[in-house]
């Protein structure tokens, strides 16, 4: 029987939220059977889970309730492997498959607060060395965990790339012209995104603003957003995928200046769109993006500025070429591919 822990639920949906929630989707597609197990806290109206058999257990919604409460639900059940895909399991439960997405929190523990890193630092080793299986989103983020936890055995870990739901995000003309030329930016304003040297580099482009779509979150340091704002820069928080389609379809292109990444969902989001992408030249970018997309150095705002000014002088050439390599790019992964490298794991374990 497969169970998958359904806390996600209960969230809002970002990176992981969504990684976990469309995997479910395409488990249900393939007409696999699962349960979902999640707190009774009410499901987040960004989720539709109709056709799938969700369990509401226990009490609290915190990661206390993973932790400790979750396990009690598979007292006295047999033949059983639970599925965690944003991150810890229990690690009270022995049969499971947990994902880990990144190690930014070891790579540099002054991104975020104290309490997220030392949650993290003393859990994910736990729950690691209690997982049967182990699932990460890029072959970066592999050696990562193989470089951090050298205890790991590399056949235990497996890459399962996130994808584009080609059925939301897709190229198509729009009636509505945009009222200003933008540039757009996707992230949660998390200091390894690496805005700050982004809204620096765009000091002096004239014609052309920087949108940024994000909020900020408490399990971060540095700086908020009201911090970005200035000049030419424009923080639009958090916005819904209607308007984030509408947003990648009008920009001038996309930018992607992160200095860590697991994977990095969003400039597939913008290929798939039909949106350029401009991105940091970092290992797991080169991996996700390969040649569809235009680097500069992340740590380097004049390399930043310059990318951009010589995209934008040069777009009328650029644009179709980088269109059609990311048209290419984004239809490597799928959802359903991984959909079906999580039951040949099933299998397995």
């Amino acid at each position: 029987m497969i169970y998958i822990n359904g806390r996600f639920l209960t969230q809002p949906m970002t990176g992981v939220e969504r990684y976990a929630y469309n995997i479910c989707k395409a488990l249900a597609e393939l007409q696999q059977h699962f349960t979902i197990v999640c707190p009774k806290a009410p499901i987040a109206d960004c989720y539709d889970v109709s056709g799938m058999d969700v369990v509401h257990y226990g009490f609290g919604n915190s990661h206390l309730w993973e932790q400790f409460v979750l396990p009690f639900f598979f007292i006295g059940k047999k033949d059983y492997v639970v599925l965690s895909f944003t991150g810890l399991g229990s690690i009270l439960l022995r049969n499971k498959v947990m994902t880990v997405h990144d190690l930014s929190f070891l790579e540099n523990p002054s991104w975020f607060s104290r309490a997220y890193y030392w949650w993290y630092k003393m859990m994910t080793p736990l729950a690691v060395r209690t997982s049967r299986h182990i699932i990460t989103v890029s072959e970066f983020s592999k050696s990562e965990i193989l470089r951090f936890y050298p205890f790991v055995k590399p056949s235990k870990v497996s890459v399962l790339y996130p994808a584009v739901d080609t059925r939301f995000f897709q190229s198509f003309d729009l009636q509505d012209a945009p009222q200003e030329r933008f540039a757009l930016t996707v992230s949660s304003l998390d200091p390894r995104k690496n805005f700050l040297r982004l809204v620096e580099a765009f000091e002096g482009i004239e014609g052309c603003k920087l949108y940024i779509v994000g909020n900020a979150n408490r399990v971060f340091g540095g700086k908020g957003g009201k911090d970005l704002e200035k000049g030419n820069v424009k923080i639009l928080g958090r916005v819904s995928d209607e308007e984030l389609l509408r947003l990648y379809h009008q920009a001038e292109c996309f930018i992607f200046p992160s200095i860590y990444e697991g994977f990095g969902l969003p400039p597939l989001e913008a290929m798939a769109c039909g949106c350029p992408v401009l991105a940091a030249d970092i290992p797991v970018v080169h991996e996700v993006c390969a040649d569809a997309a235009l680097y500069f150095d992340p740590y380097d705002v004049k390399s930043i500025h310059e990318a951009i000014c010589h995209y934008l002088e040069h777009c009328e050439a650029l644009k179709p070429q980088l269109r059609e390599k990311g048209f290419s790019r984004c239809q490597r992964y799928s959802w359903e591919k991984t959909a079906k490298a999580v039951m040949e794991i099933v299998e397995k374990v």
